[in-house]
């Protein structure tokens, strides 16, 4: 048989390797992928430690067994770290964004624009905060049962904040959903352009928050036309 060649060799442990990560990331493989799995608690120990002394010399130390009391393992450790990440990312600076929805209603502004400074802010303050970046990595990357365990309060204080707003804001237009919407639809959407944007933002800065000829920014331009897309007048459909 034919010896591979160096070339063959790298390809065919690449391809290998990315087929493991995707058996883990979908829970199919022989262990899951957590992001958080090289945060040891140890590690933690230590660090806290280190922190609390440079505070004051003579803080206590504290010792593994107290760690250990409270998670008897090390997965048990990443499981409640990771709700404790997605609770922390769940609604940032809410109550700013909150204050840019209610402020841009009271001046009664178009609602495309109520919905542009909303969500402006809304990506503004999740920029801000650096673990958005690692909720994005733990929900692309971790196993869905595992998420899914570690998610629910985040996942319904999220969509309760966001889509209070979005029903505001909605009542304000004059529009309603279309028939077999709900409002945990568009929540969804608009979650999913923010993300991406997010993503986007990381490597071009300038592309997320461009403006358009009308005063619109590429993000603001595509919720609004996510709106649109989900709802419709409240005389009727708007094709029609």
């Amino acid at each position: 048989m034919r010896r591979r060649t160096r070339d063959e060799t790298r390809n065919l442990l690449l391809d290998t390797a990315i087929r493991l990560l995707t058996y883990r990331i979908t829970g199919n493989g022989a262990g899951s992928l957590n992001p958080l799995a090289g945060v040891l608690l140890t590690d933690v120990i230590d660090e806290a430690n280190r922190e609390q002394q440079a505070a004051n010399p003579k803080a206590r130390k504290m010792t593994t067994g107290a760690a250990y009391n409270i998670w008897p393992s090390q997965l048990d450790f990443q499981l409640e770290l990771t709700a404790h990440v997605l609770e922390a990312t769940a609604t940032p600076g809410m109550e700013r964004v909150r204050g840019a929805a209610l402020s841009a209603l009271a001046q009664q502004l178009p609602w495309q624009q109520v919905l542009a400074e909303t969500i402006e802010v809304d990506f503004r303050e999740s920029f801000a905060e650096p673990a958005m970046f690692l909720m994005i990595g733990l929900e692309a990357l971790m196993a869905p049962q595992d998420l899914a365990a570690s998610e629910g309060p985040a996942k319904e204080r999220y969509v309760a904040q966001t889509g209070e707003l979005l029903s505001a804001i909605l009542a304000y237009s004059g529009r309603r959903l279309r028939r077999g919407r709900v409002i945990d639809d568009l929540v969804w959407a608009i979650e999913a352009l923010e993300s991406g944007y997010l993503l986007r933002m990381r490597v071009d800065p300038d592309v997320p928050l461009r403006p358009s000829a009308d005063g619109y920014s590429a993000l603001a331009a595509a919720a609004i036309g996510i709106v649109e897309a989900f709802t419709e007048t409240d005389g009727g459909d708007d094709a029609a």
